[in-house]
C-alpha cells in the first residue's frame, strides 16, 4: 500500500481542532479582575487534545528545564574527611 500524503481538507481539521483546544486552554487560565473566570472546567481533557494534534501535525512540545542541577564531579582521593 502507497503512503498517501494528508490532504488539504485533513490539515484543516487538524489546524482548526489544534487552534480550538489552545483557545479552550487560555480560557481556563485567564482570570478577569472581577474574579469570575470566562470558562471554568477541568483543563485536563483540552490538553490531552492539544498534545494529540500537536503529535498528528508532527509537532513536539517539550518543556525546558534549565533550573536543572548540573552534575558535579568530587574528586575524594586527597580528601581526609573521615579518615583517622
Amino acid at each position: 500500500m502507497d503512503d498517501q500524503e494528508p490532504s488539504k481538507l485533513e490539515n484543516i481539521v487538524k489546524v482548526t481542532i489544534l487552534l480550538w483546544s489552545a483557545i479552550l486552554l487560555t480560557l481556563s487560565y485567564i482570570e478577569p479582575p472581577d474574579g469570575k473566570k470566562i470558562v471554568d472546567f477541568d483543563p485536563t481533557f483540552i490538553a490531552s487534545i492539544f498534545s494529540a494534534s500537536t503529535a498528528s501535525l508532527g509537532l513536539s512540545i517539550k518543556g525546558k528545564n534549565n533550573n536543572k542541577p548540573k552534575d558535579v564531579i568530587v574528586d575524594n582521593k586527597d580528601n581526609k574527611a573521615g579518615i583517622k
